[in-house]
């Protein structure tokens, strides 16, 4: 079997598929727009969660600071995207921190109000625990994925992570991230993250300008990652 990246990848984008019109009609009411510039933080890890939110453009990482003084990094939200309603619904305080990664455009929904209208709507209902239900696996993908692999592995498959997440409409995709950022996402150190990245470099299989990162041979990548 061939390397799939949609074992990676939320689908939250698919929240209000076949939402009743009223119930659209109630959640459009309870919305608000927002903008953010770069390194904002809209929650912080052990807030009370309040909203549901939707991000219209932009990215978003999460990230949790671990007991052993380590910060990793979960995942990276992209347009269309929504997230933060696990805690809403659990009634829990927020695991991880939201930090924007660029200037970014969101939407906010009011969360008592979310979950009154989530009540009344089968078909939002029925979505939430399907996604919620597809989250889990690829929150195992994940876990599973990185535990076993190599250093360079993992940051060969962060890459092909981040490589879909930052793919225009054209096709074209263009990674902006900090080299810290990459070790917090692969678990593994800035250090190792800059060695790998000097031999892909080598290699010919990326492009790397600072904060930017070009990948021009995917499938040796993706080779790399699957360890083969």
């Amino acid at each position: 079997m061939g390397f799939e990246i949609v074992k990676y990848s939320f689908k939250s984008n698919q929240l209000l598929g076949e939402i009743e019109p009223d119930c659209m009609s109630e959640l459009e009411g309870i919305k608000s727009v927002e903008l953010f510039t770069k390194n904002d933080v809209l929650y912080d890890q052990g807030s009370e969660p309040k909203a549901v939110y939707r991000l219209r453009k932009g990215k978003v990482k999460i990230e949790q600071l671990n007991q052993d003084g380590k910060t990793r990094i979960f995942y990276v939200y992209i347009q269309g995207d929504f997230f933060g309603f696990r805690p809403l619904l659990s009634n829990e305080k927020h695991p991880v921190t939201a930090i924007f990664l660029e200037d970014s455009e969101i939407e906010i929904y009011e969360g008592n109000e979310f979950i009154k209208i989530a009540k009344e709507s089968p078909n939002l209902s029925f979505n939430l625990v399907e996604i919620l239900s597809f989250e889990f696996n690829v929150w195992i993908n994940l876990i599973s994925s990185l535990s076993h692999k190599s250093a360079k592995e993992k940051i060969a498959l962060i890459l092909l992570i981040l490589n879909e997440k930052y793919r225009n409409e054209d096709g074209i995709s263009e990674i902006i991230m900090t080299k810290s950022d990459i070790a917090k996402y692969s678990e593994t150190s800035k250090e190792t993250v800059v060695r790998v990245i000097g031999y892909l470099e080598e290699q010919g299989i990326l492009i790397n300008k600072g904060r930017t990162f070009e990948i021009i041979n995917e499938k040796i990548l993706e080779i790399i990652a699957e360890g083969f």
